[in-house]
């Protein structure tokens, strides 16, 4: 069966069907430009990618359902770009998105990054949707930056409860990446498991290029705590787990974060014994219609997804919808509509911003490495 005829029948005919019976706005053209921008290249090209996959298979889905406005064929255009997951390479992205009038931006990957190019997107008047999840980056938006995930003051939560509840630690070392995702995350988590009354005994910044943790694994061998919370990459975490596994300390529990659920470390060398993760971005398979996603992705990429998706393409998906109810495309009109519809999210049900730009129903899971995978254990909404 057709995978887009095969989608639309699950549930969307209707809301395709009634693309077609609204009034077409005046300053709607043939072609709604969505900017993405994304790192598709450097260490985190593999989880940019993904994005990109997610907003282009919903593109094409929406075009080829004849999406119409009051009976007029609007099709969307996707506009990729490569920001390198660098700060000032993101800037200059940003900043030609703005000028090539795109409607709407997703991007960018990494929460240093997405802090820098927030002011540019409110500048220049183009809404922007963003799965970074550093809790101030909505603030710094001022009503223009929408997250599609949870945020981190949630995933702090659940680091803290997971930490302390299920593996019952009662000392943790934190190390972290020192940037606008790891600082404040480190800080959360501290508050948290001080408010469950147990002692954090060491927290450590690094930068988020750092491979040699050979200083943090001597203070954990001097001291072993019962836990460690690593808020850094995928490419930090494998030799990080390889020295501290050097230095026998193998039986420490690490509970890594969203910037690490990688398939590159849910199947790297398994030095450590218990390795965990949190993630604000859920994996389609704990959605009810996480399995159709994932059959369609597959037949057009011939792979998993690696990260988020899903995300973005009901992030399109959302953007289409506000487009199609607003009768519009002008960004305060649009702006307006995102924070007053439950606009349709086919993958993760829906998708509600607050009126701070927050997602009203993100959760964070925890998982498990096993078998090369990522093990859902827990979910929650109200860690």
């Amino acid at each position: 069966m057709n995978p887009v005829r095969s989608f639309l029948s699950s549930g969307l005919v209707a809301v395709v069907s009634a693309w077609t019976l609204v009034a077409c706005g005046p300053s709607i053209g043939p072609v709604i430009k969505i900017g993405v921008a994304q790192p598709l290249s450097g260490s985190s090209a593999a989880r940019g990618q993904d994005l990109v996959n997610g907003v282009k298979l919903a593109v094409s889905e929406i075009n080829a359902s004849g999406y119409k406005v009051a009976g007029k064929a609007v099709q969307f255009e996707v506009i990729a770009m490569d920001d390198k997951g660098d700060k000032e390479e993101a800037k200059k992205v940003a900043q030609a998105l703005v000028e090539q009038k795109v409607n709407a931006v997703i991007g960018h990957l990494s929460s240093d990054v997405t802090e820098v190019v927030i002011p540019i997107y409110k500048s220049g008047n183009v809404p922007q949707l963003f799965t970074s999840s550093a809790a101030e980056l909505t603030k710094l938006g001022d009503g223009n930056a929408f997250r599609v995930v949870a945020n981190d003051v949630l995933q702090a939560r659940a680091i803290a409860g997971y930490t302390v509840e299920t593996l019952h630690a009662n000392k943790v070392a934190i190390l972290h990446e020192d940037t606008a995702f790891g600082t404040p995350m480190a800080k959360d988590v501290s508050a948290a498991l001080v408010k469950l009354k147990k002692k954090v005994d060491l927290v450590q910044a690094v930068d988020n290029k750092t491979t040699d943790f050979a200083a943090f694994v001597a203070k954990l061998k001097a001291a072993p705590p019962d836990a460690v919370v690593a808020a850094v990459r995928d490419h930090q975490l494998l030799p990080l787990l390889a020295q501290m596994t050097a230095a026998g300390l193998s039986d420490v529990a690490v509970i890594a974060t969203s910037v690490a659920k990688t398939q590159k470390l849910a199947s790297g060398p398994v030095d450590v014994k218990r390795l965990f993760l949190t993630s604000s971005s859920l994996d389609p398979s704990e959605f009810p219609s996480g399995a159709a996603f994932l059959t369609k992705f597959r037949a057009t990429y011939k792979a998993d997804p690696v990260w988020a998706a899903h995300y973005a393409y009901d992030a399109v998906y959302v953007l289409a919808d506000v487009i199609r109810r607003a009768q519009s495309v002008d960004p305060a009109v649009l702006r307006a509509k995102l924070v007053a519809i439950d606009a349709i999210a086919p993958v993760t049900t829906t998708m509600r911003f607050g009126s701070d730009g927050e997602q009203v129903h993100g959760a964070i899971s925890v998982y498990e490495r096993r078998d090369a995978r990522w093990q859902p254990l827990v979910r929650s909404d109200n860690w």
